[in-house]
């Protein structure tokens, strides 16, 4: 009788932006530890792979872990495997981009372990049919994705122990499907199950293939004192060495070459089960998972439930437009710079090479990781990208002084947006609500109104659920769980920061509200619009004055009464220099109803990144605030100027007005879902400048506000 052949397959990667502590907290606790243990039993066979992001850090940090893989590629023990160098989500890139990020991933392997890899590992196995063609050109012959994309094509568990071939425009491609049965059972149940799983298989002589993240092997919580202090994975290690007469380890290139296919299959659009349930709209997400544990207690629900398709992960550029705009602008700079060939240029002045960094995918989407809920991966991705963009003006305009203008509906929302650009800064204005989503310091390669939306999502009720249980009902047996089990709350009384934005946190954004004004309710997002501003469409008109570059935006819209509503029409012309990280905004309010009172406000949502950090807060001239921080909360008259100043990165963001207002200002904060649970996290601080009207027939209103940034020393 043949031997079941188990093929053990581990990715390791860091997002780009994470923390240093963290990829070395990562190190020791999952990456080094791992390799310890592989080294004592030499029979073991690995395919594994890092995301560049690590093999940077390993190279700059911990030289010796490369030494230590050499030694064990060259013994047979470990088969390096490819992918994209910044671990991008390879189907929504240009495909000159794909070929170029795997090629650099390669050509690293290459030269540091002295072996050119076949396999590859596909980031967060999101499949698309036509990636076979540009994997070839890169040089890939195998992938491993879920045993989940094998399923959706009808096939049963029986059928996915092997690989199959698949292709595009006759690119042939050998793909293993990775089991979600050992996903969930390694490392989280006793090795002896993953021995009754393999036992199983013995008549068949097939191959058992395990294909998931190495950071749940120390990283995941819980798992360092399992895996490694309570002897996990060196007792798996073991069992595997006590039965060698029937158990042959083997990496995924070997078996690729020792081994018949199974067939070919054309798979669908998928990733692994829980990221297509993930990337649902936030009803369907809740209604499917509602089936799926429905499934669970049918005698015939795991039949019926290969057959779920779930979602599909390009839906969440629809579920978050943050993540889209980034997105697009990244596909935008790329458009321009174009893919013909260049003669080498020094790492520090390749456009390319940053631009590759801004796909790194985790801040892109969100499941149970924080991803697209971590402001600072956000922002390391818009850093890289306004990085590249530098670098391709910096060639493109000689002038010392100029001023670039793109109007177009970038995003593919059905809205027009305008990029406003000068050496300092970038601009990117919409004309839904006349508001400016983006602005880029280019000096300091921050954009700093990057906030997230407050938004409902589907685990939120599991907060509300654990609010109304009884301590007794909260305690559970200590055991080590996955990530996809784990919902402990990190602090107190979270469901009273469930709220949720009725529109989009961007700045710039026109409010009338409804006397008399009550700040909680609006930082609640529960008051009265009176206006139809905030998320209709403005009329845009764009023109220029010598040095100047101006754009205006106007809407004649209407105030709620009963019956109808009063005419009123807002016009605000922006302006920047050729020269300034300055934009100034001109307001002219009409109206043209019945006599009647009113609050004009307008709003703004600034992301310095830290909330509660003592370098970073606000100094409003003519006050000595008791709590400054960003995250502070607060009500303030009289107000002609406020500054949010950044003394980690030595800038600040001021706002101007030449009329006294009131102001309002909080954090914007949200409840999401990460590896350890629960957790709330600082997004923003949102300020609200606003001014009581007394409104009267063809009385106007007018008030000028710049937006500008500034560097300062200590």
């Amino acid at each position: 009788m043949e031997k079941v052949a188990f093929l053990f397959c581990i990715h390791n990667h860091q997002p780009v932006g994470n923390f240093t502590h963290i990829l070395e907290e990562a190190y020791q606790k999952a990456y080094l530890p791992f390799i310890e243990a592989l080294k004592k039993y030499p029979f073991m066979k690995i395919s594994i792979h890092y995301s560049g992001i690590l093999w940077d850090f390993f190279k700059d940090h911990h030289p010796e872990f490369l030494e230590i893989l050499r030694k064990l590629v060259k013994r047979g023990q470990l088969e390096m495997m490819t992918g994209g160098y910044y671990e991008p989500i390879l189907a929504v890139i240009p495909d000159v981009d794909k070929v170029g990020q795997i090629k650099r991933l390669t050509q690293t392997i290459q030269k540091e372990m002295g072996v050119t890899p076949k396999g590859m590992w596909l980031a967060e196995r999101i499949w698309e049919p036509h990636l076979p063609k540009s994997l070839k050109e890169a040089g890939v012959e195998y992938i491993t994705i879920d045993d989940h994309h094998f399923k959706k094509s009808g096939l049963r568990e029986e059928d996915l122990h092997g690989y199959y071939f698949t292709e595009e425009d006759a690119n042939v491609l050998k793909v293993f499907p990775g089991s979600e049965i050992l996903r969930y059972i390694i490392p989280f149940h006793p090795p002896e199950e993953t021995l009754d799983y393999l036992s199983r298989l013995r008549a068949s002589s097939s191959a058992a293939i395990f294909a998931d993240d190495g950071e749940k092997f120390g990283v995941w919580p819980h798992t360092y004192h399992s895996v490694y202090e309570e002897g996990w994975l060196e007792r798996f290690f073991q069992l595997i060495g006590e039965h060698l007469d029937w158990i042959e380890p083997m990496s995924l290139g070997t078996y690729a070459i020792q081994k018949k296919s199974l067939g070919r299959i054309y798979l669908p659009c998928s990733s692994y089960r829980e990221m297509d349930e993930w990337s649902l709209p936030t009803e369907a997400m809740v209604e499917y998972g509602k089936i799926v544990e429905k499934l669970k207690e049918w005698p015939e629900g795991e039949h019926i439930k290969r057959f779920l398709k779930g979602g599909f992960w390009r839906n969440f550029f629809a579920k978050y437009p943050e993540s889209n705009d980034l997105h697009k602008r990244a596909l935008h700079l790329r458009e321009k710079i174009g893919d013909e060939r260049r003669r080498p240029i020094p790492k520090d002045e390749d456009p390319i090479l940053y631009l590759h960094r801004a796909q790194c995918n985790d801040a892109y989407w969100h499941g149970v990781f924080g991803g697209l809920y971590l402001p600072h991966l956000r922002h390391a991705l818009y850093e890289n990208l306004i990085k590249a963009e530098a670098l391709f003006d910096r060639k493109t305009h000689r002038e010392k002084e100029w001023i670039e203008v793109e109007r177009l509906d970038f995003n593919g929302d059905g809205d027009e947006e305008l990029i406003l650009k000068n050496p300092e800064m970038v601009l990117l204005f919409s004309s839904r609500g006349g508001s400016l989503l983006e602005m880029d310091d280019r000096s300091k390669a921050f954009n700093i109104l990057g906030s997230l939306t407050r938004r409902k999502e589907g685990y939120h009720q599991k907060i509300l659920e654990a609010r109304d249980q009884s301590p007794k009902d909260q305690a559970s047996e200590v055991k080590t769980k996955t990530i996809h089990e784990i919902f402990d709350l990190k602090e107190e009384g979270l469901d009273q920061h469930l709220l949720f934005d009725r529109y989009r946190k961007v700045s710039f954004l026109d409010h009338f509200i409804a006397g008399p004004m009550d700040f909680e309710s609006f930082r609640r997002n529960q008051y009265l619009e009176e206006g139809d501003f905030i998320n209709e469409p403005y009329e845009m008109e764009v023109r220029r004055r010598g040095r100047r570059q101006e754009v205006l935006f106007s809407r004649s819209g209407g105030l709620r009464k009963e019956g109808g509503g009063d005419p009123i029409r807002i016009e605000k012309t922006f302006s920047i220099l050729t020269y300034q990280p300055v934009v100034k905004a001109a307001y002219q309010i009409s109206y043209s109803g019945g006599r009647r009172k009113t609050n004009f406000g307008i709003e703004f949502n600034i992301n310095l990144l830290a909330g509660d950090a003592p370098d970073r807060y606000y100094d409003i001239p003519g006050y000595k605030l008791q709590d400054r921080r960003l995250a502070s909360i607060g009500t303030l008259d009289r107000i002609g100027e406020v500054q949010l100043l950044d003394h980690w990165n030595k800038m600040g963001v001021f706002l101007k007005m030449d009329k006294d207002c009131h102001l309002w200002r909080f954090p914007i904060e949200t409840v999401s879902l990460s590896e350890s649970g629960f957790e709330r996290i600082y997004q923003g601080s949102c300020l609200l400048f606003y001014w009581p009207l007394d409104l009267e027939p063809n009385k106007e209103f007018r008030v000028n506000i710049e937006l500008g940034i500034k560097p300062f020393s200590e």
